[in-house]
């Protein structure tokens, strides 16, 4: 039975953290991206949370056992969804701080003279994941000859990057200026940029609020409340 429960954990291992193979080909074009995958597939969070719950079940035995399966594997469900959730929010935070210069660095390619898809290359050579993954597979739809709207499908799925696929994939059908709209765009990215972090410090300032007033709270008790109750104490004390 241990060594069956074993196997279970060493299953829903296997399951939720996979091994990267190693790939052969190097470049942008083959770059991997690193989310992890527990973030990207429901179907695999379900299959770890049951493996979990199976193999404690195992280890336990009888209908404590059968118990602590469903509450494991719900419980882990809960867990791996959570660990998904915040990958994929810290993925979108730092999509969103790197925005702005990527529009920029393209752009300044593009109006150097370098085509899209080798400014693209230059890029995602230039900048940190998780933006140079994108651009990366971003390129390589670009060197398998895709259209713009395919090339660039994977930017428009992130808020943080649509606006830089709209700039691009609008300047290749209208023949506008690329570097000019790119330069737009990057401005336009830091402006809400901007917004958003004073948004966050805001909310900060007012989450802190309440904290702050119960670390104060002892204070004023001490110096504003105890005094006068000690003083209506004493006076009592003397009228009788």
């Amino acid at each position: 039975m241990s060594a069956l429960a074993a196997l279970c954990c060493a299953a829903a291992v296997a399951l939720a953290f996979p091994f990267s193979p190693i790939r052969r080909l190097s470049g942008p074009s083959a770059a991997v991206p690193q989310s992890n995958r527990i973030a990207e597939s429901g179907t695999v969070r379900i299959l770890a949370s049951v493996v979990v719950g199976l193999a404690v079940g195992v280890f336990l035995g009888g209908w404590f056992g059968a118990v602590a399966t469903v509450v494991v594997a719900v419980g882990s469900y809960r867990v791996l969804r959570h660990l998904g959730d915040r990958g994929r929010d810290e993925g979108e935070e730092q999509l969103a701080a790197q925005a702005a210069d990527v529009a920029d660095m393209i752009g300044a390619c593009v109006a150097s003279g370098a085509g899209l898809e080798r400014a693209t290359v230059q890029v995602a050579q230039a900048v940190s994941a998780p933006a140079s993954e994108v651009l990366a597979r971003a390129a390589g739809q670009l060197a398998l000859g895709a259209n713009a709207n395919r090339a660039w499908s994977e930017l428009l799925q992130h808020d943080a990057t649509a606006p830089i696929a709209r700039a691009i994939v609008r300047s290749l059908d209208s023949g506008a200026p690329m570097a000019d709209a790119l330069t737009w765009c990057a401005g336009e990215l830091r402006d809400i940029r901007r917004a958003r972090v004073e948004a966050m410090a805001q909310a900060v300032a007012v989450k802190a609020v309440g904290p702050l007033g119960l670390c104060f709270l002892p204070a004023f008790l001490l110096i504003g409340v105890v005094p006068i109750v000690a003083g209506l104490v004493t006076e009592s004390i003397d009228l009788f």
